[in-house]
């Protein structure tokens, strides 16, 4: 029943990411801030359990269903169709995006220890080592033979590229939400919804939001911090995230 009004007063915001890049710390972020609702939508170009890519009118059909107010986590590419689905219902619309190398060691621990129900995880388990595993989710399959499309990290995150310095989309890095810049990003964050949901009280906003962080009540929580890759690349992961 929900007509443009509604949707122009109380727009459905958007919580897009990379995948393993920070979307559980925006999304609380988003949450403490302001009267939005979690139905549980997951928007994926690509679901983890069946690992094949949704073509983009099935993604606008699930946009066009966003109720107003509604708050959706997403791992969306970019395509037309999705960003002018994403225009129709007034969407604010954030992503989140991290140090690609900080993503491949945060992914190889998530796939091999934690979603055993992701169509890569059984491919991550029969890898021996850890270190082998950043490998793979630097590289790719790259001579694995795998039932998916399974690129090296610079041509997945390629599919999301496009919705970085869009006018209609705000880019957070993960790093400037785990610093000491935090406050700073977090007004940002606060003035882009209320500059496009007609709303006031600033200050307060950006409060809540603050008090709303807490890493340990994300599901998929592993270190949460900037620059674990150094810790962990050797010599070889070095040259080749370089190289990819």
């Amino acid at each position: 029943r929900a007509g443009p009004e509604d949707y122009a007063s109380r727009p459905p915001v958007l919580c897009n990411s990379f995948p393993k890049s920070g979307t559980h710390l925006l999304k609380q972020i988003l949450q403490g801030m302001g009267p939005l609702r979690d139905y549980g939508a997951f928007l994926a170009s690509m679901p983890s359990i069946t690992f094949r890519e949704r073509p983009p009118e099935a993604i606008a059909g699930k946009i066009a269903h966003l109720a107003p107010g509604e708050l959706a986590a997403a791992h969306l590419h970019f395509d037309p169709a999705v960003a002018a689905a994403l225009a129709r219902r007034h969407v604010v619309h954030l992503f989140i995006y991290r140090d690609l190398r900080d993503v491949a060691v945060s992914e190889a621990h998530y796939l091999t220890h934690m979603n055993r129900w992701h169509r890569l995880h059984r491919y991550y388990r029969a890898i021996p080592t850890d270190l082998q595993r950043i490998t793979m989710a630097l590289k790719g399959a790259g001579d694995a033979v795998l039932p998916y499309d399974y690129p090296d990290i610079a041509a997945r995150f390629d599919r999301y590229h496009p919705w970085l310095g869009r006018d209609d989309v705000l880019a957070v890095k993960f790093e400037d939400l785990i610093g000491h810049d935090r406050p700073k990003a977090v007004r940002r964050i606060v003035r882009f919804y209320l500059d496009r949901c007609r709303g006031g009280g600033e200050d307060e906003a950006v409060q809540r939001a603050l008090a709303g962080i807490d890493p340990g009540r994300s599901h998929t929580y592993h270190e949460g911090k900037a620059g674990t890759w150094r810790e962990v690349f050797t010599d070889e992961h070095r040259q080749l995230a370089r190289r990819i």
